[in-house]
């Protein structure tokens, strides 16, 4: 796995996505939140995603949000994470901005 924060905010998490791995990607984000005001993630190269990766995403906008700080996808879920996020019951269709689940699909950074 393969992290990567720019000085944009700009997060590249890539590589297995999963449990094995959460200790390593909490860090990362913790510190992507604490310097950045706004961290867009990059994980489009991800290669293996499960429902602890989608936990920490959830947990780090509520502390991002804590702190006055956001936390956006960089792109719309496609492949291993958009496969994790069906399964787990998080693709939806309705496009109400206030529901949280729309974080995933209507959220994604420009």
């Amino acid at each position: 796995m393969t992290q990567d924060v720019s000085t944009d905010g700009r997060l590249v998490l890539d590589g297995a996505l999963t449990i094995r791995h959460a200790g390593a990607i909490c860090a990362t984000l913790r510190e992507a939140i604490a310097q950045c005001p706004a961290v867009s993630i990059d994980c489009t190269a991800a290669a293996e995603v499960d429902l602890s990766f989608i936990q920490l995403l959830a947990a780090s906008r509520v502390s991002a949000s804590c702190l006055g700080r956001t936390v956006t996808l960089s792109a719309c879920p496609d492949g291993p994470l958009l496969n994790t996020l069906t399964r787990g019951g998080f693709h939806v269709t309705n496009e109400d901005p206030a529901d949280p689940r729309s974080f995933w699909f209507d959220g994604a950074a420009e």
